[in-house]
Parts: structure tokens; sequence; C-alpha cells
């Protein structure tokens, strides 16, 4: 976490003034710091919060609508606040800074990180990604905590759960052969759109046992080469990852080179290799 002096004025203004305005529409059992300006890799980014609370339910939209708009510092904006499916959000500016806060009960919460330490697959239909997510609280900051709950699930993700590295790795094996056949045929017809969507996918896939393999959550595709360079995954990954991105020549050079970069990061996946970087 960065100790910055303009992250120490984020979180006063969150003790000072944002959980004393959360405070009448329920029990907030935690709240963490999370994203990219929480974990120092940028200086310039809006601050992402997680607000965890006891209830059944987070609070409602109408109930957040009023408290949205008068943190607001912005004049005429109309409240920012959306829920949809298993995502409670809401963005405001204060003192010139974004905000981001995203809202979840404590049963979805621990039932979200109790199937990652168990690599049990959640069926519901989830917006976010149970991994990510995971990721998120297990690298990011405490803000407030108030039964302790928060710092005891950190102490039990301290330890990387075996059966995450064994899954991710089972899913490249297991999809390997399908995207390098996909990806051959996409090429072949020219269909860059599908080729590159195909691609993707298969990356992150393969980068997620990668992650895993190094007993490191994904933390997912944002700021992705800065990751694997602070979480220490090696240099060939790091060149491996770089050549998706720096590919030259015409469209079928650029996705020749992109899939035999894709293929070499499997095969680490598949030997149980990644070598090492120092870590940030």
């Amino acid at each position: 976490m960065s100790s910055s002096p303009r992250l120490e004025t984020l979180r006063t203004t969150l003790r000072e003034r944002l959980l004393p305005a959360y405070e009448p529409l329920g029990q907030l059992t935690l709240v963490y710091l999370l994203g990219s300006l929480a974990s120092g890799y940028t200086a310039d980014a809006d601050l992402d919060l997680m607000m965890v609370w006891d209830g059944a339910e987070v609070p409602a939209a109408t109930q957040r609508e009023p408290l949205v708009a008068r943190l607001d510092e912005r004049p005429g904006v109309s409240p920012f606040v959306v829920d949809y499916r298993d995502i409670h959000l809401e963005r405001y500016v204060i003192d010139g800074q974004e905000y981001n806060v995203a809202h979840q009960t404590l049963s979805s919460f621990e039932f979200l990180l109790q199937s990652i330490l168990d690599g049990r697959h959640d069926r519901s239909e989830r917006v976010l990604d149970p991994l990510v997510a995971t990721a998120g609280f297990a690298y990011g900051e405490l803000a407030w905590d108030r039964k302790n709950i928060g710092q005891q699930w950190k102490s039990r993700l301290n330890t990387f759960p075996p059966v995450v590295n064994q899954e991710c790795r089972r899913a490249v094996l297991a999809h390997r052969q399908t995207y390098l056949t996909d990806l051959r045929t996409l090429m072949e017809r020219a269909d860059w759109f599908k080729f590159h969507c195909t691609l993707v996918e298969a990356v992150r896939t393969t980068v997620r046992a990668l992650f895993a393999l190094h007993e490191v959550y994904y933390p997912g595709d944002k700021w992705l080469r800065q990751s694997i360079i602070r979480f220490g995954l090696g240099e060939e990954v790091l060149t491996c990852f770089g050549r998706l991105f720096e590919a030259q020549g015409s469209a079928l050079e650029r996705a020749s080179e992109q899939q035999a970069a894709l293929l070499r990061l499997m095969d680490l996946v598949e030997k149980g290799e990644v070598g090492k970087l120092q870590p940030c």
C-alpha cells in the first residue's frame, strides 16, 4: 500500500466524512481500499472502496442517491448510483478526487472468499470475478474492521490455497488445444476481430494460471504488466507478455508472433515453470 501524503489525506476523508455519512444507512462490518491508486500503480486515478454490510441486503439505490447527491461536489450532476445483479456502486467527487464506492453484504463477501479457498465453482451468475475480487481484498488495505473479521480473512488468505493453482492450471490444459486450433483457423480466415477476442480469453486464462503458480491471486487485467513485475513472475513471462502487444509486421505476421508468445506462456504453465523477478 502506498504511504504517500495524498493517500493519507484520502484516508482522512474516508474516516471523517464518508464513514459518518454512510452510518445512517445500516451497520458496516468492514471497509477496504483497493485498486490502482491504493496499490501505488499510479498517483492519478479514482479511489476504489468496498463497503461490506451486516444486513441481508446492501442499502438500496433509493437510500444511497440522496447521500451521493450531498457528497458530490460537481455542480449540476445527477447522482451516479448503480444496482445491477451483484454490482452495487456509486461515484462522486470530493475535493477534486473521484471516489468509486462498491457494496457487498457480509454473507456474499464471505461466500465469495470461501469459494476461492475451497476451489469451489460459484454457479451463481455474478458480474464480479471471484478470483479478482479476492485479490482486491487480499492485497487491499483495511480501513474499517469493526469485528476484526477482515483481518481474520486476510490471515486465512495469506496461505495461498493449492486448489487455486490446480484449478487455474487445469483450465489451461483443458482448453489449450481448442484455443490454438481456433486461433489458427481464424488466422487462415483473416478474421482478426474474432482472433483477438479468442486471444484475449486465452491469454487471460493462461496468465491467471501463471499468477497462481507463483501463489498470487490474479489481480485483474488492468496494470497487468506492472503486476507481473511487482509479484516477480519472471523475465520470460514479462518478455512473452510484451510480445503480445509489441508484435510488428503484417496482420498475419503479428498474429503469428502473438500465437507463439501465447504458446510459450502455456508451456510455462504446463511445465510448472515460473522464474524469479525481484518483487517490487
